[in-house]
């Protein structure tokens, strides 16, 4: 409750008899964080802390890297399409991370695929993290509490997948008051409630969010919904326990099977595709405050599954993921100069990914399979100390063992991890880190949006699990003054055992996608420019990133090494919010980023057709990804007002305006004739204009 009260209110009163040891230490190292209000007799009653300062000593202080850390409350302060505030699209705007297409949430971190991030949520893994095709994401955000980004130096009590890991933590509701929010919308309305169960002992959070486009506009039956719950039960001042829980789904259905029309063919679509998360932590606090443990149970649940009909033939395909996960991690820092956190974690998977029944007189055509059951288990053990050496040297050197079990081989993979700090001045820091990280599922796409075809799929005999190895320096450098951060990062990264489709890949109807797959490699490097401020009247970022990723496939390309899906040359974001007023606030983003490349038509070849009996026209190629869209420009607003409904109820409306200048974004090309050169050229499309809307928020 202490922490939560820090986190939301950036300075609090803390008793300094439950943390003097601590304060004292941060005291010592920098006076301006702490303020000491002595009483007669020369006892200290409270202190004053600010969440900012804590952070911008850990940033310069600590041995981590790669690490962005804005608060929550800062990140959806961000315009963003359709004035839906959220999350993942707030981090696309940080160095490092490259948004997929326009408007999705993939996230291409440091050169890696969207597949490449693990996405947990209250420490239960996300499969996947979209609704509507990947343009919104499933965070209700009355219900975040904070968001950590790794994109290297990853802590060893992380691991599964190769580029990122995002922690997203939800809300724990107050012991003692009672709070609701109400956020009315364009395109969903979301609410929010946190109420005592028992006074001091036991709280909930219960959450939901709906769109309604089904509701205003009735052709186009489909919606999608979010259900957050949280439980906090505190037995003692050392031992706390939770239960927390999501499930959400996109449905769409169409049906005219009730048609009076006896003309018409009768088509029935029912699509639906959701998540279901569970997951239980026990904590526990040592009464010497030098042992911390963490118990941890969740469960995680992703399907999908498509029905169609039209008239007597019907066509159902369904996939699904399974995990039950359980870890236990421990923190101890009863050792002079040491800081030591150790862990195992243990995961079992349950693969069916591709499900398919038929029945009808023209379905003749596709096999009825039950799919491809897989069952694995992968485990990790891990230890990691972080060592002061001196007064200016920090190293945290730890191991993370990994490893998982197939129906016929075991894969086991030790992985590195190093970081070094060493102290230029109070205010500026130099480090270095090692990381190697193992992935062993792998999401396998024919597109940029989250569709069918794309499909987790875990190691076996013939599939191995991918690796990455990622080198990183950078200089940290804050002006406490003015509340500001700098960081620059250079880095990079070796990818190995990557997959993709091959070249003429059969993916619908494929009970066997292993002979589909390519294994190759691919390497990532650039440069990273960080500036934020997060507190005053004026905050926001800068983020600048120089990078290059490639790919290397045998079967692909002729085998030459060639540019990833979305390798952006340069990304540049601005974010900047000002509080005009007390009542008044506005936002601003502008966005320049290099075009994605992708593989086109560039002549045809004349030959004869089957048979002889004339000729065709078969298309010839430029190499792989060897063309690239133009660069997208775009700039967002949003204008905010607060105020009050009454003495207890608070309010603040929004009007959001994306893509102000109306540019065209590039997603995606088409060919068409150039009757000027007498040839051929590509037209660019993109999928939104100015869109203009309107939010109400309300809190109690």
């Amino acid at each position: 409750m202490m922490i939560q009260n820090i986190m939301k209110h950036q300075s609090t009163s803390i008793i300094l008899a439950s943390i003097c040891l601590p304060l004292q230490l941060l005291a010592q190292k920098n006076s301006s964080s702490i303020h000491h209000r002595p009483t007669p007799g020369n006892k200290l009653e409270e202190v004053t802390v600010s969440v900012h300062s804590v952070k911008r000593k850990l940033f310069i202080e600590s041995a981590q890297m790669g690490k962005t850390d804005l608060p929550v409350s800062l990140l959806l302060k961000a315009p963003a399409i359709g004035g839906e505030q959220d999350i993942i699209k707030a981090l696309q705007l940080t160095p490092g991370v490259k948004q997929g297409t326009e408007g999705s949430i993939g996230m291409y971190v440091r050169g890696g695929g969207n597949d490449e991030n693990l996405i947990t949520l209250d420490g239960a893994t996300i499969y996947n993290a979209g609704h509507l095709l990947g343009f919104f994401s499933l965070f209700n955000n009355t219900t975040l509490k904070e968001a950590q980004l790794y994109k290297s130096s990853f802590p060893a009590q992380y691991g599964g997948r190769m580029s990122s890991v995002l922690d997203v933590r939800t809300k724990d509701a107050s012991l003692q008051d009672y709070h609701t929010q109400v956020n009315i919308g364009t395109i969903t309305s979301s609410a929010n409630v946190q109420l005592p169960v028992v006074k001091d002992k036991m709280s909930l959070m219960l959450a939901g969010r709906r769109t309604y486009i089904d509701k205003v506009m009735k052709s186009v039956p489909y919606y999608f919904y979010d259900l957050n719950g949280k439980l906090v039960f505190k037995a003692d001042e050392r031992n706390r326990f939770y239960l927390s829980s999501y499930y959400g789904d996109d449905v769409l259905r169409s049906s005219n099977l009730n048609s009076k029309n006896e003309d018409q063919k009768q088509i029935a679509t029912n699509i639906k595709m959701g998540n279901k998360v569970w997951s239980a932590k026990w904590n526990r606090l040592s009464a010497n405050n030098l042992f911390a443990s963490d118990l941890n149970l969740s469960y995680s649940n992703f399907k999908y599954l498509v029905d169609g009909r039209a008239d007597n033939n019907i066509l159902s395909v369904r996939s699904a993921i399974r995990d039950y996960n359980g870890r236990y991690d421990i923190r101890y820092s009863g050792i002079n100069g040491h800081k030591i956190t150790s862990g195992i974690h243990a995961t079992y998977h349950y693969f069916n990914p591709n499900i398919v029944n038929t029945s009808g007189p023209q379905m003749a055509l596709f096999t009825n399979s039950a799919g491809k059951k897989i069952y694995n288990t992968e485990a990790a053990v891990y230890v990691n100390d972080e060592i002061t050496l001196n007064a200016k040297c920090l190293l945290a050197a730890g191991v993370r063992l990994s490893g998982m079990a197939t129906g016929g081989k075991n894969y086991i993979s030790p992985e590195p991890r190093i970081g070094f700090k060493y102290s230029l001045s109070e205010a500026s820091s130099l480090k270095l880190s090692y990381a190697r990280m193992t992935q062993y599922l792998h999401l396998v796409s024919s597109s940029s949006l989250a569709l069918p075809t794309d499909l987790w799929y875990p190691v076996t005999d013939n599939i191995k699990p991918g690796i990455s190895d990622q080198l990183s320096i950078g200089y940290y450098h804050t002006i406490p003054s003015m509340d500001i951060s700098i960081s620059t990062e250079l880095y990079y990264k070796r990818m190995q055992n990557l997959l993709e489709y091959k070249e003429g890949a059969l993916l619908v109807m494929n009970n066997d996608y292993e002979k589909e797959l390519v294994h190759g490699c691919g390497e990532a490097y650039g440069a990273e420019l960080f500036v934020s401020k997060t507190a005053g009247r004026f905050t926001g970022w800068l983020g600048y990133t120089l990078s290059f990723a490639t790919r290397r496939f045998d079967s692909l390309n002729g085998g030459k090494q060639y540019y990833a899906r979305y390798d952006r040359r340069h990304d540049l974001s601005l974010v900047a919010m000002y509080d005009i007023t007390p009542k008044w606030s506005i936002s601003t983003t502008w966005i320049y980023a290099t075009g994605s490349p992708f593989t086109g038509q560039v002549s045809q070849y004349i030959v004869p057709s089957p048979g002889l009996t004339g000729v065709e026209a078969l298309p010839a190629y430029t190499g792989r990804n060897e063309l690239r869209l133009s660069a997208s420009f775009r700039t967002d607003m949003d204008l905010q007002y607060k105020f009050k409904v009454s003495k207890r109820v608070k309010a603040d409306a929004h009007l959001s305006v994306y893509n102000v200048f109306n540019r065209t974004q590039p997603y995606t090309v088409q060919r068409v004739p150039d009757e000027k050169n007498n040839g051929y050229k590509y037209q660019q499309k993109g999928l939104f204009g100015t869109i203009t809307a309107a939010s109400l928020n309300i809190s109690l």
